[in-house]
């Protein structure tokens, strides 16, 4: 009887608990995603001061990938130094700046030595609709990951002139 107990008992708790453990998931996958893109966007900038040489970054939004490659001194592209991909459950919902209309456009900025980067935010978002900006510090270079939109959002970013990315 005590042993029918018990296992009554446990049954319960992990009735309870699995469910809740569940639905912790997404915003686990998400805060874990926003760490590699943060930890992907530093090894980047690193890359540039190492080698001394400019860094092209990839951001596929549909594809969930991020990617660079550096820029010989012919300007030709080296093949691709490192990539990271998006875990499932996880989406590239943007990146800001965004250009009206092609917010999930692939993005391509250039890195160089000794200059400072480029003001951009990479949206993460959950199934939950849960979203996380990453960034770098356009000064001290430290990834930013942050639950607060970026001041320049999809809705009010003015495309540049002659509209290329």
């Amino acid at each position: 009887m005590e042993m029918l107990v018990v296992v009554v008992l446990i049954s319960l708790l992990l009735g309870i608990a699995i469910p809740s453990f569940q639905a912790g998931l997404p915003s686990i996958r998400l805060r874990s995603a926003s760490s590699s893109v943060a930890q992907f966007l530093s090894a980047a900038r690193s890359q540039v001061e190492r080698e001394q040489r400019p860094v092209v970054l990839h951001v596929v939004p549909g594809q969930g990938v991020l990617a660079f490659q550096t820029i010989d001194v012919q300007g030709q592209r080296a093949p691709v130094a490192q990539e990271v991909k998006v875990p499932d459950g996880i989406v590239i919902r943007g990146v800001f700046p965004a250009f009206p209309g092609r917010e999930s456009a692939a993005r391509q900025f250039v890195l160089f030595p000794g200059a400072s980067l480029p003001p951009f935010a990479i949206a993460l978002a959950n199934e939950r609709g849960a979203a996380r900006w990453v960034s770098l510090d356009p000064i001290t270079y430290v990834p930013l990951i942050s639950d607060v939109a970026p001041v320049q959002t999809m809705e009010n970013a003015a495309a540049p002139e002659g509209g290329a990315p």
